[in-house]
């Protein structure tokens, strides 16, 4: 028998709902990056199905509206935040305080321009209903996710109302802080912050 290299074999063929979630992943990765590029007002349908590669029509397959589609990628980013805080909290140095890693590691997140991009939505959402509409359930899902994560990792912080309280301070704080970056970043200022 004559063996046949792996280059020169056809791919398997894709199911459809592998090609639906393709498609749907990259209109929202391309959603995230217009939002990070040219802001919420500038971030168009056209423009997100010409970053992702795709037709409008298959964008209005998935998301109804430009609303849908920033709410959904905003809650695909907090989903990925989640997975990328949790690697890099497990593969922390043990030479810290397992809640100093945690601070220093969610602070590496709130420093994404991604997330900072999203925060904007918040600004905005107040003036168009539709928008609001949509984020209301992933924020409030999202702040039960980040609740959840503080509970699992710090359980006895986590079984305090105090402790509890705090926790959100600490994130609102950085919340607060990490927007403020967009328009004034004193590196040394940050480190007296935060760390």
């Amino acid at each position: 028998l004559i063996s046949v290299p792996d280059s020169l074999c056809p791919a398997p063929r894709r199911t459809q709902t592998e090609r639906r979630e393709s498609t749907r992943r990259a209109l929202l990765d391309a959603t995230i990056a217009s939002l990070v590029e040219c802001g919420y007002a500038r971030t168009t349908t056209t423009e997100v199905t010409k970053r992702a590669g795709v037709s409008q029509g298959a964008l209005f397959k998935h998301f109804p509206t430009k609303s849908a589609l920033v709410s959904a990628a905003a809650e695909q980013l907090f989903a990925d935040l989640f997975v990328e805080f949790g690697e890099a909290f497990a593969h922390a140095s043990t030479q810290d305080a397992p809640l100093v890693v945690a601070i220093h590691k969610l602070w590496d997140v709130f420093c994404r321009p991604e997330l900072l991009a999203v925060y904007r939505l918040y600004a905005e959402a107040p003036m168009d209903p539709e928008l609001l509409a949509c984020l209301v359930p992933v924020v409030k899902q999202h702040q039960e996710n980040i609740r959840a994560c503080a509970c699992e990792l710090f359980p006895d912080l986590a079984s305090s109302e105090l402790g509890r309280a705090l926790f959100s301070a600490v994130v609102y704080a950085m919340q607060g802080l990490s927007m403020q970056r967009s328009v004034h970043i004193d590196p040394a200022e940050e480190q007296r912050r935060i760390f």
